[in-house]
């Protein structure tokens, strides 16, 4: 607990704001994965891989800009190939721990974007049942304007997440009903937007929970709200929270979905 002040106490101190929370969850899943390196790394490996593989499916001659949602902490993007691969990278998130920022520097042509990608948490719960903007659309947007144009996204791990920050901003009194259809809204805002996008996305999300006791499923839950993620990609396990990290005797583990490229999977 100790090491998680400090790390989020030097994020802050270098003047990372944290209105939403998103800091304290990085600093969590940092030291989650420092507990827990060895049983995430095939997962994150194979995201790597996965993301790896979608970008160097662009043609040489359009590779301009590449950018990241949701890259956290990093673990599961391959930023060093992505640098190489691309004339600019762009990092989008809530929140950056200093150790990436100084990573992006380091490497030259790495840019981090603070952005909301639901478009909604400052404006909860009064904009509840409002259309979702288009973020991904505006994004996409704001590159062709100063960057020439937008030639891979990747989407790394952030679909399941993306709900949560909004369902904390609404009362918790609030009946049941409005707070599936804000998440589910959500979940199908960010597929539907990787979609439209003007060029090769990749999306790689956790789709389903188990909670398994000896082996024995205990528990399951559906972590996008009921929204089909789309046809086509590759599944694989993630033992996410081995025996004790959560409940003691409980091993947790989540479904992992990978598509390279999900407009021409859904086509």
């Amino acid at each position: 607990m100790l090491a998680e002040a400090v790390k989020y106490a030097a994020a802050r101190l270098r003047g990372q704001d944290d209105p939403h929370g998103h800091l304290a969850q990085q600093v969590a899943i940092w030291a989650r994965h420092k507990r827990h390196g060895a049983a995430w790394e095939p997962h994150l490996a194979r995201c790597r891989a996965l993301a790896l593989a979608a970008a160097r499916a662009c043609p040489e001659g359009a590779r301009r800009t590449a950018l990241v949602l949701g890259s956290g902490l990093l673990l599961d993007v391959p930023l060093d190939e992505l640098s190489a691969l691309f004339e600019t990278v762009i990092l989008a998130d809530m929140a950056f721990v200093p150790e990436v920022r100084a990573r992006a520097m380091r490497l030259g042509n790495v840019q981090t974007l603070a952005t909301d990608l639901t478009g909604r948490l400052d404006r909860l719960p009064e904009a509840l049942g409002q259309p979702l903007p288009d973020v991904l659309g505006e994004l996409a947007a704001g590159l062709a304007k100063t960057r020439g144009g937008l030639d891979f996204a990747y989407s790394a791990n952030l679909l399941s997440q993306l709900p949560l920050f909004a369902l904390d901003a609404l009362p918790h009194d609030l009946e049941e009903p409005p707070r599936a259809e804000l998440a589910a809204a959500i979940v199908r805002q960010h597929l539907d937007g990787l979609r439209a996008l003007p060029c090769p996305a990749c999306l790689v999300t956790d789709v389903t929970e188990r909670g398994l006791r000896q082996g024995v499923v205990d528990y399951e839950a559906d972590l996008l709200f009921g929204v089909a993620p789309g046809p086509g990609g590759e599944t694989w396990a993630w033992n996410m929270a081995p025996n004790g990290e959560a409940v003691r005797g409980l091993d947790v583990e989540r479904l992992v979905l990978g598509i390279q490229n999900v407009r021409a999977a859904a086509a």
